[in-house]
C-alpha cells in the first residue's frame, strides 16, 4: 500500500495492480469499501487474491475520512467520495473498469459507473446501498434529532446495526446523488448484486430495486437468506468470487 494525495485533498492509502496481460484478461476491479469500513477485511483481500490469480488488475483505496485519513471524516460528504473514485477511473486507471463496492461503495460504484459509460464495463454490489443517508434519515430520524441536526451541524447517526457521526454537510449532500428516486439508473453494463436477507443496516429489497431500475438486461441478483450486511462470512465470499468469474473473458 501507498499514501496517495487525492484532488479534493485528502491523502489515504492505495494499491493499484495492474492487469497481466500475459493471462488475456484486459480490465480492472476497483473495490470500493463502505461506511466507516475500510478496504483490508477478508473481502477485499479475498477479491485481491483473485484478481492476481486471474491477471485481472485490482485498485482499492481508503475513502476520505476513514482508516489513515480519520481525522478528517466530519470534513467530508458524499461529494468528497465520489470524487475519489472518478478520479480513479478518469485518471489513474488504464483501461476498461468492472467497479466493485460494499454498501456505500455500491452506491459510489453506481455513480461511477453512469458517469463513465464508456470506461466502466461491469458492476458488483455487495449490500449496495445507494441513497442510504436518506433512507435511514426516514427511518430513524425523529424531529428531535432533526432539531439536533440543525442546531449543533452533526448528531451520532442511529441504526439497527452501526452507528456514525453524521453532519448536515454529509445529509446535504447525499440529495444532488440519489439514484432510486429516479426511473432508470442510466448504466448497461453487466451488473450482479449480492445481498444479505438477514442484514440488520439495509433493507434488502434494495437489491431488487436496484436490479428493476437498472436499464442494464444483464443484471443478476443473489440473495442469501442468513447473510447480514458485513458479508464476511466464508460462505458469502465465496458466492461473491463467482459472481466475478462472470466477467472472465
Amino acid at each position: 500500500m501507498q499514501k496517495y494525495t487525492f484532488k479534493n485533498g485528502h491523502t489515504t492509502l492505495i494499491e493499484h495492480i495492474k492487469p497481466n496481460q500475459a493471462k488475456t484478461q484486459s480490465f480492472t476491479i476497483v473495490y470500493t469499501h463502505g461506511f466507516c469500513s475500510d478496504p483490508f477485511g477478508r473481502k477485499p483481500e479475498a477479491v485481491r487474491k483473485w484478481c492476481i490469480e486471474n491477471g485481472v488488475g485490482f485498485f482499492r483505496f481508503e475513502i476520505a475520512g476513514h482508516g489513515s485519513d480519520v481525522d478528517n471524516f466530519t470534513k467530508t460528504t458524499i461529494e468528497t467520495y465520489k470524487s475519489q473514485i472518478f478520479e480513479i477511473i478518469e485518471d489513474i486507471v488504464d483501461g476498461n473498469v468492472v467497479v466493485m463496492g460494499a454498501s456505500l461503495g455500491g452506491w459510489l460504484s453506481l455513480l461511477s459507473a453512469i458517469r463513465f459509460k464508456d470506461k466502466v464495463i461491469g458492476m458488483i454490489g455487495m449490500a449496495a446501498a445507494p441513497d442510504f443517508l436518506k433512507s435511514f434519515m426516514d427511518k430513524y430520524f425523529n424531529d428531535e434529532h432533526k432539531k439536533m441536526l440543525e442546531r449543533d451541524g452533526q448528531i451520532l447517526f442511529p441504526t439497527n446495526d452501526f452507528s456514525y457521526t453524521i453532519t448536515k454537510d454529509m445529509i446535504e449532500s447525499a440529495e444532488p446523488n440519489l439514484l432510486l428516486d429516479k426511473e432508470c439508473i442510466d448504466f448497461d453494463g453487466k451488473v450482479r448484486l449480492y445481498q444479505g436477507m438477514n442484514d440488520a443496516a439495509l433493507d434488502w429489497h434494495t437489491a431488487l430495486l436496484i436490479a428493476q431500475k437498472l436499464k442494464s438486461k444483464d443484471v443478476k441478483v443473489v440473495l442469501a437468506k442468513n447473510s447480514n450486511h458485513r458479508l464476511g462470512d466464508n460462505e458469502d465470499i465465496e458466492e461473491i468470487l463467482k459472481l466475478l468469474n462472470d466477467f472472465l473473458i
